[in-house]
């Protein structure tokens, strides 16, 4: 199961009118890809109007209670959930979005990060994220934010999602000012630069083989061990969400990670 990235509106995430970066590429590509519910169900998008428009208002519905609670400052609706505004969407991958989490927790507790990471490593497994987490950092990647808004304030919080499920919210002001910051202190890369990161290193693995010597006639055997540079890693993600961000604040939609 991969992990994808969506900037866009709320409306559109939830009605599935979007397609990740490995949908499109394979339609592209005349292949048919098609995206299943844990049940085993096809879910396609949803194109009944009627529908669309109950999606829209139980986002509304739930600015409101964001305003009572949260945006306090605020006047509803919080942001415009057009439903014809473009999106932004690419694979991020756990172990990228992972190595980026890790990158700024070491950052924030002055701590070295591992030169190499593995296919499936999970960032929440390692000791300096989980200090993080249960310091609650105010950090929201290293929270685990699953949604930024496209608000000017900087919360990071708890809370139900218009569909009932409880996840880390936060701001893409939130994530620019994070992003900003990690950029300042560990690369100082202009736009350009952290732009070719998506593409000149994205997911470059190094495969090291070994020899098992055997004896008595036997065949000697080979292993192979793939693992990736945890910064390049952290570039790569790094990448994405910057693009993501970029969109989410020209267009004033939310950032969404899906999988």
């Amino acid at each position: 199961m991969g992990l994808d990235v969506y900037a866009g509106t709320l409306t559109r995430y939830y009605s599935r009118n979007w397609k990740n970066a490995v949908q499109q590429e394979a339609e592209a590509n005349g292949k048919k890809y098609v995206t299943v519910n844990p049940g085993g169900g096809d879910t396609g998008p949803i194109t009944n109007p009627s529908e669309i428009k109950e999606i829209r208002d139980s986002i509304y519905e739930w600015q409101d209670h964001l305003a009572k609670d949260v945006f306090k400052s605020c006047t509803p609706p919080l942001w415009d959930e057009n439903m014809e505004c473009d999106y932004f969407t690419d694979r991020i991958g756990f172990e990228a979005m992972g190595a980026l989490t890790m990158l700024a927790a070491c950052k924030h507790y002055n701590a070295t990060l591992p030169e190499f990471v593995e296919p499936g490593w999970c960032a929440y497994d390692e000791p300096v994220v989980e200090k993080g987490m249960s310091e609650k950092v105010p950090n929201s990647l290293i929270l685990a934010a699953d949604i930024w808004l496209p608000m000017k304030e900087k919360p990071i919080f708890s809370t139900m999602t218009p569909v009932g499920d409880e996840m880390v919210v936060s701001t893409v002001a939130e994530l620019k000012q994070e992003l900003d910051d990690l950029n300042s202190r560990v690369w100082k890369a202009d736009l350009d630069t952290i732009l070719s990161w998506r593409d000149d290193k994205y997911y470059n693995a190094i495969t090291t083989v070994t020899v098992e010597k055997r004896f008595f006639g036997l065949k000697n055997r080979k292993h192979e061990t793939v693992k990736f540079r945890t910064e390049e890693l952290a570039q790569c993600a790094f990448s994405i969400m910057y693009q993501a961000v970029l969109f989410a604040e020209e267009h004033k939609v939310s950032i969404v990670l899906d999988c």
